[in-house]
């Protein structure tokens, strides 16, 4: 998986595509005189005459989105020294036949990517890199950079527990993107999930604190899944193990486990515990 910074404004301090990107769930880009070009039905860099045209960065941005952008890769938007949006590409490189974007002076931005925007992705103040790129991979101290500024963020999952804001990963199991507020957590994909609980049940792994034990069928199945791997550790590509690398983990446990950077381990915090009961 890769994490991109993108514009989607023309030019420096143009028009903003943002909104109509968002509404239409992609991620677009247009450059003359390839605006009208479906690059899908082309080699890499054909028609060589039209390429020329372009300047480095243009090509380099381009060329980013025809033939670099995958599934599962995550999206943040970039506009000025904010990122306002993110979202995980959904699919590859398309050419929108139909024309449906079009900015102020009528060019098309029909090179495309199929994205699911977050819906609640609250804005960052961050200039993530100050190259005139249009499209950005992130890697390094910049997602360091990016990890920071998601630092004190909150957000609610999908089972009404305020948690670290998290990244969505794919349904390969694709991970390594990370939200983070106090605390950090990776969003687990839902089959990873699943996989990790029918291995190691819903227990918490430290505390041993179940839920149903405490609440009865309200609690039945609730638990947090803590990933082993920092950010920090994870390249562009990478391909969870649910036993491996994930583990069942109660909200005051994970809440420790995060109390440092870099966080503590498991076996860290189950030490706590147990001095702390003598």
């Amino acid at each position: 998986m890769t994490i991109w910074r993108m514009s989607f404004r023309c030019g420096n301090q143009g028009y903003e595509m943002w909104p109509h990107c968002r509404e239409l769930g992609v991620a677009a880009i247009t450059y003359y005189p390839l605006g009208n070009e479906d690059l899908s039905q082309h080699p890499r860099g054909e028609p060589k005459h039209l390429w020329a045209q372009l300047a480095p960065t243009q090509k380099s941005s381009l060329g980013k989105v025809a033939y670099e952008m995958k599934e599962g890769d995550i999206i943040y938007v970039k506009q000025g020294p904010k990122i306002v949006g993110r979202g995980m590409v959904e699919g590859p490189y398309r050419f929108d036949y139909e024309h449906r974007l079009r900015n102020p002076d009528g060019f098309t931005w029909s090179h495309q990517v199929p994205v699911d925007w977050n819906s609640d992705f609250e804005p960052i103040d961050i200039l993530l890199g100050s190259e005139p790129s249009t499209v950005l991979k992130l890697s390094g101290e910049r997602l360091h950079q990016l990890e920071n500024a998601l630092n004190s963020r909150q957000s609610i999952d999908d089972e009404g527990v305020v948690l670290p804001e998290e990244i969505s990963d794919t349904a390969m199991l694709h991970e390594g993107a990370k939200r983070q507020i106090t605390v950090s957590v990776y969003e687990r994909d839902s089959e990873a999930r699943k996989r990790c609980l029918a291995h190691y049940g819903t227990r918490c792994f430290i505390c041993g604190f179940n839920f149903a034990d405490v609440y009865g069928e309200v609690g039945t199945g609730f638990i947090h899944v803590h990933h082993l791997t920092p950010l920090s550790q994870i390249g562009t590509e990478y391909q969870v193990d649910p036993v491996r690398d994930l583990r069942p983990i109660c909200p005051n446990c994970h809440a420790i486990i995060h109390r440092r950077r870099p966080a503590y381990s498991i076996e860290e915090v189950k030490m706590f515990l147990l001095r702390a009961s003598h």
